[in-house]
């Protein structure tokens, strides 16, 4: 009767948060609160229920231990085994309910649908064998509040999961084909995402295994088998704590950082639930068993600071939590005699290594900062006020029994060390406050506090090593990633050819820009979007726009300065991003702010030039002496650049451009600086480098210049080529190009304009298209 009764209150309880959600839906009302405040709900009342008293399987040894109350009058070691797995999976399917209701990641909505729901399925048909696992036959029978409080847990599993499927549905009627994604039923669609959940799903249990799994499946095993005096198991357990975080960042380290993120939170939650699964409200109503040792505080601590992101609260967790929980694994305190499975042993292990692993693991997945002076300074700050906490709570609770939080109050530490340790703790210090004696040992509890302190400094000075060691590995391992990855785009995008090939076999002089966009960093605003032209050999082409429209932009991601969003580059048709060696050897560059080797002379900065480009000596001495002499340096050449003025070093750059005689001059606002007289000489050179059939590409707000000097412009605005046309077109049309300019600048429409050769509107003001 108990169990048809729960059985029906729990489907009523979930059927009706369904129709609400559903209601809610229907009247065009957010359902998003209502689905997280039933999750919030739902791990209220679970955990209200798990940290009421242990289940009764808490204390099995053994599938057939007499502890299993399946186990009366006769073993029954198969139901039991499906009893503690049920308890165990419910464990995982209640946190990943939860967590999917906050988060939204395929994997984890495939586990909801595909174990979650199921395995709330099971503890309802299985009710009374689920109850009596987690409750007792006596409870189970009683109907007590206990009782209903799992009830409330599965319906609000079953109701939360359900609804959040339901409010996700886009066709009512969906053919077979489209039912996995159209229903919004998450299932793996494909081989990944197939591998993505069975890889995940077993992460996912054994992370949130209760600590009692072990001695309740095993049972015994030899107590030879030791976990402490550094015996060879013990040596073991230790080299796989440090071990397994190096796996975990392996495995997420090139992962998105906000994945990295939810999957350590869902581990650290995970390793808490499984480890208060030691506590009940009696232990916890004893001050003396409450969680105050050091190594406690890391399984409260370390989500809190991963869900909130608390850096500086980190840091206690990264210097006083790993140290205090490696000298805890090295030298265990207590249940010494336990075997290596039993209960008490696992909890043991599991909070050290969450302690010691969790914030180092954190730090490699770059999901903290790496520790500097400053941070360990705020964990010494942090501790100290737990120090100080730790021995007046020692003190006061002395009143009641024996206890000794942190071994700042009893002689486990002093006894190791011999006799001179111990004779510390004979000088002590006492008061009284009503009835309640307060009593400390200020040589040991001061010597205790600036020992720990010093190894927190060790332990500052450790990671500095480590972490650098950690993230020059990294870098290394990234850039041979990198460098994989782009040796294969680049086999793709040459299909044969070699990389000293340009496309087509074609090395002729020209420029082309192919769907070229580029946005800096994480920002949504394209500095340039989707930009085409071409210049061929012989021509001479002005890039006007105003400040800020994107010239500068694109000439510097012409010459590899700046990387490409997307889009392609083309210089006498070899790719900017894939062939940059070979883009760059027939390009020569005049930027708009010149970096000079200013000690060097003007004749060893453009001989060092030359070098790079591999000029002949003979065609380079001709060229160099024909340059000092066009640009009136003969006087100045040979001292040093930083006696030249600023005209002077502009010069020295037209230069050290033209050494090497490029197929394609790029120059950006050249002319700024220079006298009338060398104005008019690199006009000349312009003009005769595009008669020998190179490209002559330069950017300038000299409208006139532009006008009598180049045979084609184009006009760029916020970063949207605007118009183009030929210098002849406009003077046979009778349009001055300032006109023209102005005209298309100042163009209302800011959307994107069609880019179209040469086109023309007809009319008197010849408006750009």
């Amino acid at each position: 009767m108990t169990r048809l009764f729960s059985s029906a209150s729990i489907v009523i309880l979930a059927v009706l948060f369904v129709l609400l959600a559903m209601l809610l839906k229907k009247k065009g009302i957010g359902t998003d609160h209502l689905i997280k405040g039933g999750s919030i709900a739902l791990l209220i009342v679970s955990f209200a229920r798990y940290i009421y008293d242990q289940p009764p399987i808490y204390y099995l040894k053994g599938l057939d231990g007499a502890a299993s109350p399946f186990n009366s009058p006769t073993p029954q070691p198969g139901l039991t085994l499906y009893a503690l797995l049920l308890v165990w999976f419910a464990y995982a399917a209640m946190l990943t309910i939860v967590l999917n209701s906050f988060y939204k990641y395929k994997t984890l909505a495939n586990i909801v649908t595909c174990f979650s729901i199921p395995v709330y399925l099971l503890t309802l048909i299985s009710h009374d064998i689920y109850a009596v696992a987690s409750l007792g036959t006596e409870l189970y029978a009683l109907s007590t509040v206990r009782l209903w409080m799992m009830n409330v847990e599965i319906a609000l599993a079953l109701g939360v999961s359900v609804a959040k499927i339901l409010l996700e549905l886009k066709l009512p009627c969906p053919s077979k084909e489209k039912f996995p994604s159209e229903i919004g039923i998450s299932v793996p669609e494909n081989k990944n995402e197939a591998l993505s959940f069975l890889f995940a799903l077993p992460m996912a249990i054994i992370a949130i295994m209760p600590c009692f799994i072990p001695q309740a499946i095993i049972g015994q095993i030899d107590y030879s088998l030791r976990l402490y005096d550094l015996t060879e198991a013990h040596r073991i357990m230790i080299y796989i704590s440090v071990v397994l975080p190096i796996i975990g960042c392996k495995l997420l380290r090139d992962k998105p950082e906000d994945t990295r993120r939810f999957v350590a939170i869902y581990m650290s939650l995970a390793f808490f639930w499984a480890y208060i699964g030691r506590w009940n409200l009696e232990m916890l109503s004893n001050p003396l068993e409450l969680p105050f040792h050091l190594c406690n505080t890391a399984m409260f601590l370390i989500p809190l600071c991963l869900i909130f992101r608390m850096e500086k609260l980190f840091n206690f967790c990264l210097f006083i939590n790993v140290l205090g929980a490696m000298f805890a694994m090295v030298m265990p305190s207590e249940h010494a005699t336990l075997t290596a499975i039993e209960t008490e042993r696992v909890s043991f292990w599991l909070n050290h290594y969450a302690a010691f692993g969790f914030p180092l693991l954190l730090i490699s997945l770059k999901l903290f900062k790496k520790p500097k002076f400053k941070e360990w300074v705020y964990s010494v700050i942090e501790f100290t006020v737990y120090y100080v906490l730790i021995l007046f709570i020692n003190a006061w609770f002395s009143n009641y029994g024996s206890v000794d939080f942190f071994f700042v109050n009893g002689d486990f530490i002093v006894s190791t060390l011999g006799p001179w340790a111990e004779k510390t703790m004979d000088i002590t210090a006492s008061f009284s406050i009503g009835e309640l004696n307060f009593t400390f040992y200020p040589l040991y509890q001061a010597l205790f506090y600036i020992v720990y302190i010093g190894f927190t400094v060790g332990m500052w000075f450790l990671y500095e090593l480590l972490f650098t060691m950690w993230e020059k590995a990294d870098d290394r391992r990234l850039r041979e990633r990198d460098y994989k990855r782009m040796k294969k785009e680049l086999n793709e995008y040459l299909g044969g050819r070699t990389i000293y090939e340009p496309v087509g076999g074609d090395a002729s002089p020209r420029i082309k820009l192919i769907h070229f966009s580029k946005r800096y960093g994480s920002n949504k605003h394209y500095s340039v979007n989707d930009v085409s032209f071409e210049v061929v050999g012989g021509e001479i082409f002005g890039f006007l726009g105003p400040n800020g429209a994107g010239k500068s932009t694109i000439i510097k991601s012409m010459v590899g300065i700046q990387t490409i969003t997307s889009g392609n580059i083309e210089l006498c048709g070899f790719d900017v991003d894939k062939q940059p060696v070979m883009a760059k050897h027939c390009t020569g560059f005049v930027p708009d702010h010149y970096a000079l080797y200013e000690n060097l002379t003007g004749r060893e900065y453009i001989n060092y030039i030359a070098d790079l480009y591999q000029v002949g000596q003979k065609y380079r001495d001709e060229t160099i002496e024909k340059y000092v002499e066009r640009f009136q340096l003969t006087g100045s050449f040979d001292n040093q650049m930083k006696t030249y003025s600023h005209g002077m070093k502009q010069k020295i750059t037209i230069m050290a451009a033209l050494v090497h005689n490029p197929k394609v001059w790029i120059l950006d606002e050249p002319l700024t600086g220079l006298d009338p007289t060398s104005i008019h000489e690199v006009k000349e050179c312009m003009k005769e480098h595009a008669a020998k059939g190179n490209v002559v590409f330069f950017s300038s707000h000299i409208i006139d210049l532009v006008e009598k000097l180049c045979d084609r412009i184009a006009i760029i605005k916020k970063g949207q080529l605007r118009a183009s046309a030929s210098i002849k077109e406009l003077t046979d049309k009778g349009i001055e190009l300032e006109r023209f300019y102005l005209d298309t600048i100042n163009n209302s429409d800011d959307e994107h304009v069609p880019y179209v050769e040469g086109a023309l509107k007809a009319g008197a003001k010849g408006d750009a298209v």
